[in-house]
């Protein structure tokens, strides 16, 4: 046995290996928390992004402009929509 391997020392390092594992699972809940936070906030902001491209891809096919449409969750191809000609 080293010398300081008594019941003391093995008692303080499984309490401290205890606090730092539970010290170590709330900063992971923390940060899953926080993840998910980002998760909702990614959502919405894409939600807004897709359908102001949407809104883009609308006057575009509507004026029956020219050019490329962008790509959208309603529009994965970025196609003209317009399905009559001038």
């Amino acid at each position: 046995m080293a010398p300081n391997d008594n019941f003391i020392t093995r008692a303080v390092d499984k309490g401290v290996s205890s606090v730092g594992g539970a010290a170590g699972s709330v900063v992971d809940n923390v940060g899953k928390g926080i993840n998910g936070v980002s998760d909702d906030v990614h959502k919405s902001s894409q939600g807004w992004g897709n359908g102001t491209r949407d809104y883009g891809n609308y006057i575009k096919d509507a004026t029956r402009a020219s050019g490329a449409r962008s790509q959208t969750a309603k529009n994965p191809l970025g196609l003209n929509n317009s399905t009559s000609k001038r």
